[in-house]
């Protein structure tokens, strides 16, 4: 796992974050990250068919995205 708190992990803009600093940031396993990821839920940048990353930005709008509205949301 990164070293650097969570709260710093988005902190430089145009960063890609791993997915251990994604789930540390997120407070969930790295399995379910990439869960989330395979299942296309997660914003991800593709490096080749092996590696993911996750752009700090996207990740800080699709966390917003996920707050609830009192409106529940249907799974797929």
């Amino acid at each position: 796992m990164s070293t650097h708190p969570a709260s710093h992990v988005v902190s430089r803009p145009g960063r890609l974050l791993g997915a251990d600093d994604v789930a540390e940031l997120l407070g969930v396993p790295r399995t379910f990250v990439y869960a989330l990821a395979r299942r296309g839920d997660l914003p991800v940048v593709r490096l080749g068919e092996r590696y993911v990353r996750f752009r700090a930005e996207a990740l800080e709008e699709w966390i917003a995205d996920q707050e609830s509205t009192g409106v529940r949301r249907r799974r797929r």
